[in-house]
């Protein structure tokens, strides 16, 4: 009885009235926020590479490793090629910072010149302002100057084109000579970080394909002749910057494929746009040299 005078009340009617209002507004707001919110990334594992993974301190990828792959590059493709993660991983969150990849991927039948990837979007952005910033340059100038960069460069360029050609059979050979021709196919085969030309010390060519390759080799090479001297030039620039290669504390959303988050991957950079300002300096270099 009391509860129907309150409701033919026409000041408690409407407060009632106004309260459910709010209530279904809140309750509308949650729904499309939910709807709203990116689904977690999956890519499918039957379209992924077959290949095993032949590169040193290398364990092959699962599924967790491709979605991860996907969410940390915005991108389906690379996880179709992708092969092997380092055995020892580095992130403090226990996700694969950099991939190995299948040079002939059958899914797409796309060529990888390189066979790595760095993929950890902190260290991606840090690479990337390392190179606006011009420290390829700097690097080049002592990879001229050093033997023992020059070594390591060398060691690197052997242990990627060894593992290219071990991990193509006769058949992939044979395609890729189809497209490339004998010399195209020869340079292929022997090329070595970032698809770098054989015996290659002039140019570094790429650091995001440098740091990846500590990644792996650097790991059961960080002692005497065999450290891996040209991971830890890049390694002491990062950390002059504060960049801590193991990560952040909030940095996991970016890798995270369980995330609910927006991620943000890296803008894909055109290493060939880049080519000719490259050049400039390799023609300006030399005219200084001769000076």
């Amino acid at each position: 009885m009391k509860t129907t005078t309150l409701w033919c009340n026409p000041r408690h009617r409407s407060s009632q009235l106004c309260m459910m209002i709010v209530l279904f507004i809140q309750c509308w707001t949650r729904m499309m926020a939910l709807s709203s919110s990116p689904s977690p990334q999956h890519v499918n594992s039957a379209s992924s590479s077959t290949r095993d993974t032949l590169f040193p301190n290398s364990k092959p990828v699962d599924q967790s490793d491709l979605d991860c792959l996907v969410r940390q590059t915005g991108q389906p493709n690379p996880a179709s090629a992708a092969i092997g993660i380092p055995s020892t991983c580095l992130c403090r969150h226990g996700f694969p910072q950099a991939f190995a990849m299948d040079p002939l991927p059958k899914a797409t039948g796309r060529m990888n010149s390189g066979l790595l990837k760095l993929t950890c979007p902190l260290l991606v952005r840090a690479i990337d302002t390392l190179e606006d910033e011009g420290f390829m340059e700097d690097l080049n100038k002592k990879l001229a100057d050093s033997n023992r960069l020059q070594d390591c460069a060398i060691a690197a360029h052997n242990s990627h084109s060894s593992v290219r050609q071990e991990l193509l059979d006769r058949t992939d050979v044979d395609a890729i000579r189809n497209r490339l021709g004998d010399r195209g196919t020869d340079a292929f085969l022997k090329s070595g970080v970032a698809g770098a030309s054989a015996g290659a010390i002039a140019d570094a060519k790429c650091l995001h394909a440098w740091l990846a390759d500590y990644m792996f080799r650097g790991a059961i090479s960080d002692e005497g002749d065999d450290r891996h001297e040209m991971g830890e030039a890049i390694l002491n620039m990062l950390n002059d910057r504060g960049v801590d290669i193991s990560g952040i504390e909030t940095c996991s959303d970016s890798c995270d494929p369980s995330s609910r988050t927006v991620p943000t991957p890296p803008v894909p950079r055109n290493k060939q746009r880049l080519k000719p300002d490259k050049e400039k300096a390799r023609i300006r270099r030399k005219k200084e040299s001769k000076s």
